[in-house]
């Protein structure tokens, strides 16, 4: 690459928006304490600047089921219109930009969500084509000379699945797991006993996608806490008072984690209040793309906190946030391991990850140029 491009210039005017919807069938449903998914979708963005150069990002659309319809609708007919032919200086003024613009409209529909992630996705689009035209991968355009070593944890193991899937990563150097609870006291610890004979000394973690009040919480935490979890993610819901996180993060020795379904940065400065949480985990997919992880993760830093940004969703987030992971020096970063033909079909986890900790990857942008030929085999008709 040639070490003389003006990585300064980042201006983009957006000419063309493409946006897919792709589906993929599962042999194996992912279940969570709130539902089951019989398929994987995605929402993905092809923009293109004026000079040529296109990039790619993804809208979070996992629930519920009809979610990339609506979130494609908002795309093609509001924020499509508002962003062609205009000039921006950077990504993030793209981001703040439309975020101002549609702050209206989203009160009046009380639609916040699926706004700020379609936003999102055009930001983390408008990041990948700026690293392209300046030749260099993003993690180089976020922080030029980052040179993290970022351990990653496999994420979305269940008590069913982990014995299938805990052994090969063990033996590829993984030393990160995280295994779902919330499913009721006996089969919680059940799979979180399994998994630590399983894992020796590695790094154990729970996540319970907000299952429990404070008091089961803290009944739970009781019979889970032997095993000693590195964090427990979303223990309750993430709307719930900051008094709630407050007494349950002091009645427990566990760390708290949580950020995946927190939106805007007046949210994480709340919840890390008085140490309500350890764990700052924003999802670039659901809220802030990448102009939103490098505000969380600064402010993790400043703050004595650590960040480890979540993700579940195709190869194109995946790779979006593992750039900002390595150059924003993440704790850890999150891999779902469970199966994703969406996911696995574009990124080669062998190749993303060595000895347990992320490669640093090297082509311009993300590092994904999506095929035709992918898009035809999983693009769903609306």
């Amino acid at each position: 690459m040639d070490g003389a491009q003006d990585l300064t210039d980042m201006t983009i005017t957006p000419t063309a928006l493409e946006v897919f919807h792709l589906e993929a069938p599962l042999r194996t449903p992912r279940r969570n304490a709130f539902g089951t998914m019989h398929s994987r979708p995605a929402l993905i963005l092809r923009l293109t600047d004026a000079s040529g150069e296109v990039g790619w990002g993804e809208v979070f659309c996992n629930w519920p089921s009809f979610g990339a319809q609506h979130r494609t609708l908002i795309l093609e007919n509001i924020l499509k219109p508002a962003i062609l032919g205009r000039t921006y200086e950077t990504p993030a003024a793209l981001w703040q930009s439309l975020t101002e613009e549609t702050r209206l409209l989203v009160i009046q529909a009380n639609e916040p969500g699926p706004f700020e992630q379609c936003i999102a996705g055009l930001d983390i689009a408008a990041w990948d084509m700026a690293a392209r035209r300046a030749d260099v991968p993003l993690h180089e355009l976020i922080s030029p000379g980052a040179d993290a070593d970022v351990p990653v944890y496999a994420s979305a193991l269940t008590g069913e699945t982990q014995d299938a899937l805990v052994p090969a990563l063990l033996d590829a150097g993984w030393t990160g797991f995280k295994v779902k609870v919330g499913f009721g006291s006996e089969q919680d610890r059940m799979a979180v006993s399994r998994l630590r004979s399983m894992i020796g000394d590695h790094g154990l973690m729970l996540d319970a996608n907000q299952a429990w009040t404070v008091k089961t919480a803290m009944e739970a935490m009781c019979g889970l806490e032997e095993h000693y979890p590195l964090w427990i993610e979303e223990p309750l819901v993430a709307t719930s008072p900051h008094a709630d996180w407050t007494a349950l993060s002091e009645g427990i020795l566990t760390p708290v984690a949580a950020g995946e379904n927190l939106r805007g940065f007046e949210q994480f400065q709340g919840m890390a209040r008085g140490r309500r949480l350890s764990y700052l985990q924003p999802d670039a997919i659901k809220w802030g793309g990448i102009s939103g992880l490098v505000q969380i993760a600064a402010f993790a830093k400043s703050s004595g906190l650590k960040f480890a940004p979540h993700y579940h969703g195709s190869g194109i987030g995946l790779m979006a946030t593992i750039h900002a992971a390595i150059a924003l020096e993440a704790a850890w970063m999150e891999v779902d391991v469970t199966e994703n033909p969406l996911r696995s079909e574009m990124v080669s986890t062998s190749k993303c990850v060595q000895d347990g900790k992320l490669s640093q990857p090297e082509s311009p942008g993300i590092g994904i140029d999506v095929q035709g030929s992918f898009l035809a085999s999983y693009r769903k008709s609306t």
